[in-house]
Formats: structure tokens, sequence, C-alpha cells
């Protein structure tokens, strides 16, 4: 199979063999199995955190011009505990399935093989997801309320009590979102429109943005697994002698979508241990280095690897 990459000006034709089709077809259909209960469990969270959030604690913060305060500070520290519970309930049970899947062809080739999930470069990765995740996730809600909230304190003309009820369905939004729908909501006001049409346009333009930010975060979370997975499959099969000196090849998806920075590293193949050669605000904590093992390389990122064993195993 052959598909054209445009990079610049100019196509790239690239051949993808059977074997990285079959590598990106499996990686498609778990995320396609698995995304939307997380994308369901997400909004549902968002849709409470906007509800507990009062519109006096609002008005408040509007008229500060900052989220401060008691009451909406205690809200913000909920939704770490929020993220910590989905963590728990929904994402690590979705980061197992993916490396079970991720290993299910090398459970086939080697049937008395099997991966261990509670080996220790595992659970350290999970832990380290983890971290990550619940700081990132609120971080970047936390900085898209104060954002709206700042810029609603400057604009005189409109009403603190119509800017409340406009910014809670914003809860749940990162930073570019949040401005994002303030933006749209003033535009839609400074051409006329009645501030409630605005307001329910902005509603649900944030519903649009919820679910984006959803898949987003779902897509994103289980190719991470789904790689690492993969990756520690073939590790651990080396070690228990099933498999020899194995390389790398990067696989990216076979559609126009692909980006130049994936596109870029379409069939290179690198050493089981060696960094890909990219740059990415993706990030894993404490050791952010090892983020470079595998794809994904960039927030919804379709990638996978395919591993080829060039020498067989020492017997």
């Amino acid at each position: 199979m052959s598909y054209t990459f445009i990079k610049g000006k100019y196509p790239i034709k690239i051949e993808k063999d059977a074997a990285s089709n079959a590598v990106l077809r499996r990686l498609r259909a778990f995320l396609d199995r698995k995304e939307p209960e997380l994308v369901r469990v997400l909004v549902t969270t968002w849709n409470a955190q906007g509800r507990a959030i009062t519109y006096k604690e609002l008005r408040e913060s509007i008229m500060e011009g900052d989220i401060n305060g008691d009451a909406i500070q205690a809200d913000l520290q909920q939704w770490w505990d929020d993220y910590a519970r989905f963590v728990v309930l929904y994402l690590r049970p979705a980061w197992d399935a993916a490396m079970q899947a991720a290993t299910a062809d090398l459970k086939r080739r080697y049937p008395k093989w099997y991966f261990d999930p509670y080996a220790e470069n595992v659970e350290e990765w999970c832990r380290e997801g983890a971290a990550r995740f619940v700081t990132e996730v609120t971080h970047s809600q936390i900085e898209g309320l104060r954002a709206v909230v700042q810029r609603a304190a400057t604009l005189g003309a409109f009403s603190v009590d119509e800017l409340s009820r406009v910014i809670r369905p914003m809860v749940g939004l990162n930073h570019p979102q949040a401005v994002a729908n303030m933006k749209y909501y003033e535009s839609l006001i400074e051409n006329g429109m009645s501030e409630k049409k605005a307001k329910d346009l902005a509603i649900r333009y944030a519903a649009r943005q919820h679910r984006y930010r959803g898949y987003l975060i779902a897509r994103t979370e289980l190719a991470f697994a789904y790689n690492q997975g993969s990756y520690e499959g073939t590790k651990q099969a080396q070690r228990a002698g099933y498999m020899g000196e194995t390389v790398k090849v990067w696989s990216t998806a076979a559609d126009e979508r692909v980006c130049p920075i994936c596109g870029a590293l379409e069939g290179k193949r690198i050493a089981m241990d060696d960094d890909w050669d990219f740059t990415t605000k993706l990030t894993r904590l404490p050791n952010t280095e090892t983020i470079r093992k595998v794809p994904p390389a960039h927030p919804n990122c379709r990638c996978a690897v395919k591993y080829v064993e060039i020498t067989p195993p020492v017997r």
C-alpha cells in the first residue's frame, strides 16, 4: 500500500508493507473500541464540575479579576480529586487493556510466552503517567478558567451575571479552548446578537469543545499505553529468550492527515533503546526523556511501531 505525504510543496510517495499496515490496523481497532467510553466519562465529569461552581462564585471572581475565594478554590481542589479518581477507575484499566492488546500478536507467535503487566518498568511508566495526567489536565483547566475570568473582568459593557452564565459551561476546557469560546461570545454580541442567543450558541460551542478535548485526551493516552505496551512486550520477549536483536520501525497512519513530524519519521529504523529524532510538547514526569522511545509524537498522533527481529535469539 502507498500514499502521498505532502511536505512543503513537494509530494513524497511512501510505500507501506503488509506488516506495517497490520500494526496500524490493530492500533486503530483498539482506539475505536476504547475511546468512546473514556470520552463519555470525561464529558460527564466536566459537566458535573461546571454545575458544582455557583454563579455567585463566578460573579465574585469576575469582579475581583481572578479565580479567588475559599469556595471556588475548594472547587479547583476537587478537580484534582476527580482526575485522580478517573485514573484509578478508568484510565489505568484502559492502559492495561491497551498493553494487553498491543502484545496480543506476540502471544500468538509465542504461545508459551506471557506479558507481565506488573513488571517494574510497566509499573513505573503507569505511576509517572498518572502523575503527569492529573497535573497537566488540572493545570490546563485551571488556566482556562482563569483566562476567561480575567478577560470577563475587562468587559465593562457586559453584564457580570450574564458573563457568569456564559463561563460556567466552559469549565473543563483548556486555556486555548476557553479563550476561543469567550472571543466567540464577544464577537456574537458585537455583531448585534442578543445576550441570550449568544449565550446559547457559546454553550453549544463549549459542548463541541468538550467532546473534542475528550477525544484528544483519550486517543493520546490510549496511544501512549498501546505503544509502550508493544515496546515493553518486545523487551520482555527478548529477555525471556523468544526474540533476538530487534529494531523498531516507525509507521504513520496511511492517510492525508499525517503531519510533517510523523511523515518525516515514516519507515525509519532505529535500535530498540534509541530515541526517535523529534521534538514534542508531550511530557512524562519525572523522566521526560523516555517520551521519545515510542509514539505518540504529539497529541492525537495515530502512529505505531513495527518491531523487526534481525538476529535470532541465543538458545
